[in-house]
């Protein structure tokens, strides 16, 4: 039976039976799945016909080559034959030989549990090969209520040689191997246990035919069930496919993994079960010549010879080092938890960041508080929640304040702003409100001091003046509210030796006040208001762009066109910059007017290109023109354009992340798994503000330590690198691993 070979863009290769006919192309529902460029939804079809095989173009937009020519009909296909469709090359060889006996009809392993469409591929060296299609047994029972153990009827097991059940012992069950390099190997059983291709396998087959997590056997007090896990190839018992039911297994049952084949058994050191002894109880028991058996002996020989040297060779360069296996079901649940518990974090990241709007602090809160209840203890999670109860608290204390402030109430509003602390980000944006509300208490309240001091009101003086005296004070050194140290306070009369009085009339009157209403009073002492202090104000950013476009630029019109710049409005700068260069009274200004109407001109051509690309869903296009866009913007802002970005940086920021997280979602959503990370990737380098795109850098990043732990040879270097976020440090791993392997 002939085998087709499909080398994918990135070097690695898949591997299907041709039986029948095979559709290629991007569309699901195709046997082979091609999701890379110059793919049509349905490009082609390969089929076997009296003994040949042979390709056809269906009408494909880029069509299919054969040796270099493109084809228009049916083309037989030999060994040496190369075909070329879109990215993709496809050559034809034999299927190799195995001892697990005949093949039947070839599908595509694409519905597996863990297998990838092509173009999809996993951390893994190769994809699961297609494998013969197995026939479910009819009326499969399912799993009973309350997790019982299916009543479905149990496939009978072949005869042990000599009808000898091996005696049960006290090392506990196992399987042992049958074939390959897996023959006389002895695989002891406990608790949950795993087969498959790669981690989290417990029971690691290094071979094509096996999924990555093929089937789950269990220990139980009842005995040992096993289930298949949606595998591409199915798990056999006793020659019938199982499906994700549980099944009791029993001394001497057959096993076949993919081609894998193993017997179990209850006492580990019993003797394998042997295959000639099963073949004649699946063959009823006929009589075989003994030449003929003979000679049947001599070409399984050969050939299990042959399959052994291959898989040696092949294990040698891509089996995973042995360190990187989990030796105990419990490692695959621990990294499942720790992988969850920094998906929830980047999540909790994510929703408290101010980087792309308004924090959202109760659903931040809510997703750190998940995370710690998967390790109470874990201190990043910890201190997440310290940080996001603090930030809502003061949120909270701004809101009011704001409308406190908008309802006239300023005292009020003063009182909630004093609540906020230093360490949150709200303290600055506070600052400005504070300061507004202090302005208007202090206005009134300086006037009823007045007021009530002239008249020698003292209990109302008292009152109103401690409103204004407590915001005055927030600026005054203390030596001007306090007596220096061996020093009195005397509020009236001559001062003499180590006497002191404050230097503010109003003060020394408030003092005085104080002191006639309570002569044993406590010494006044100025509240602290941190939001207060010094006198710091909030500045409006196009105030702060307007001084320094001034210090930059001596001519008005030049000042103008900056302002209209940094707010979007490139057409009016450009204006502007025509209008004083055509005014030769100001020839002087002409060749710097120049330069910035070329760095204003080629950032609002770069933005709209850009912006063009995205409207066509592809941000991997725009990536080169915003990047030259905001490098010129940075010609232009200098070192404002971090701090307080022009209309075209922010927008190429935004935009690009959005984008680039709803087309990597587009590849994730056909299983194409790499090269949804490698546009995820690169809108996060853009702008790290998105929380969606901020999760999904977040998983990249797991599967690219996956990916690297799962890597053995020089050419498994480059699966990890689509996956690497930048800062994870799965780069320099990577880096380090080639230099140990000597890779160029």
């Amino acid at each position: 039976m002939a085998t087709l070979v499909v080398r994918l863009p990135d070097g690695t290769e898949n591997e299907y039976a041709i039986t029948g006919e095979l559709k290629l192309g991007r569309q699901q529902g195709c046997d082979i799945l091609l999701t890379e460029g110059g793919v049509s939804r349905t490009h082609a079809r390969v089929f076997e016909e009296g003994g040949t095989v042979f390709i056809d173009d269906v009408g494909s937009a880029n069509g299919t080559f054969v040796d270099g020519k493109r084809i228009m009909e049916p083309t037989a296909l030999t060994p040496q034959s190369e075909v070329l469709l879109g990215d993709y090359t496809l050559t034809l060889k034999a299927a190799p030989v195995r001892g697990s006996g005949a093949r039947r009809a070839a599908k595509s392993a694409a519905g597996g549990d863990d297998a990838m469409p092509v173009g999809g591929e996993g951390p893994g060296p190769r994809a699961t090969r297609a494998m013969p299609s197995i026939k479910k047994a009819p009326g499969g029972a399912k799993g009973a209520a309350g997790g019982e153990l299916a009543k479905r009827p149990r496939p009978a097991r072949p005869s042990a040689a000599g009808g000898a059940r091996p005696a049960p012992a006290a090392s506990g069950p196992s399987l042992r191997g049958m074939v390959g390099p897996w023959a006389g190997q002895t695989y002891p059983l406990k608790g949950k246990v795993i087969v498959g291709r790669q981690p989290p396998a417990a029971i690691m087959l290094d071979d094509d035919s096996v999924s990555r997590r093929h089937a789950e056997l269990e220990v139980t007090s009842a005995g040992v069930t096993v289930k298949d896990l949606g595998s591409a190839n199915g798990t056999l018992l006793n020659g019938e496919a199982l499906d994700q039911t549980p099944v009791q297994l029993e001394p001497g049952d057959l096993l076949q993994f993919g081609v894998v084949e193993m017997s179990f058994e209850e006492d580990a050191s019993a003797a394998p079960v042997r295959r000639g002894a099963g073949a004649a109880a699946r063959g009823g028991g006929e009589d075989i010549d003994p030449a003929e058996k003979r000679k049947k002996l001599i070409m399984v020989a050969a050939a299990l010879v042959g399959v052994l040297l291959m898989v040696g060779m092949v294990s040698s360069i891509v089996s995973p080092p042995a360190a990187d296996v989990p030796t105990a079901p419990g490692i695959a649940s621990q990294a499942d938890q720790a992988q969850k518990i920094q998906e929830l974090l980047s999540e909790c990241r994510s929703y408290a960041s101010s980087e792309l709007g308004a924090p959202n602090w109760d659903k931040a809160n809510e997703v750190c508080t998940q995370a710690l209840d998967l390790d109470p203890i874990h201190p990043e999670a910890n201190t997440l929640i310290r940080r996001i109860k603090l930030e809502k608290e003061s949120f909270d204390y701004y809101s009011q304040g704001e409308r406190l402030l908008q309802r006239l109430k300023p005292e009020e509003a003063l009182e909630s702003f004093r609540k906020i602390q230093k360490e949150s980000e709200y303290f600055r944006r506070a600052r400005a409100k504070a300061r507004e509300a202090a302005d208007a208490v202090t206005k009134r309240a300086q006037e009823d001091c007045k007021l009530y001091l002239r008249d020698s009101q003292w209990s109302a003086a008292v009152s109103r003046c401690g409103v204004y005296m407590a915001v005055w004070c927030q600026s005054v050194p203390r030596d001007d509210l306090q007596p220096p140290l061996g020093f009195t306070l005397k509020l009236e009369g001559r001062l003499r030796r180590n006497e002191w009085r404050p230097k503010d009339a109003m003060f020394v009157k408030f003092l005085i006040a104080r002191q006639k209403m309570d002569p044993n009073a406590a010494p006044w002492v100025c509240p602290v208001a941190e939001v207060l202090a010094g006198d710091e104000r909030a500045v409006d950013p196009r105030t702060i762009i307007a001084e320094a476009a001034k210090k930059r630029y001596p001519n008005k019109l030049m000042q103008a066109a900056l302002l209209d710049y940094w707010g979007g409005r490139g057409s009016e700068a450009l204006a502007t910059m025509q209008k004083l260069r055509a005014n030769y009274e100001a020839a002087q200004y002409h060749a710097q007017a120049d330069e910035l109407m070329k760095i204003m001109s080629t950032v609002d051509q770069l933005f709209k290109a850009g912006q063009s690309y995205l409207a066509a869903e592809d941000p991997e296009k725009a990536a080169e023109p915003f990047r030259e866009a905001l490098a010129t913007d940075k010609m232009l802002m200098q070192e404002l354009a971090e701090s307080k970005p022009s209309f075209y940086r922010r927008n190429i920021l935004q935009d690009f992340a959005e984008k680039s997280y709803q087309r990597g979602k587009h590849w994730a959503d056909r299983e194409d798994r790499r090269r949804a990370c490698r546009v995820w990737k690169l809108g996060f380098s853009f702008y790290a503000g998105n929380p969606n795109l901020n999760k999904a850098a977040a998983f990249c990043s797991t599967r690219a330590l996956e990916a690297f732990r799962a890597a053995s040879s020089c050419n498994d270097m480059a699966i990890p690198l689509d996956y690497a976020v930048k800062g994870d440090g799965v780069e320099e791993m990577v880096v380090a691993k080639k230099a140990e392997l000597g890779c160029k």
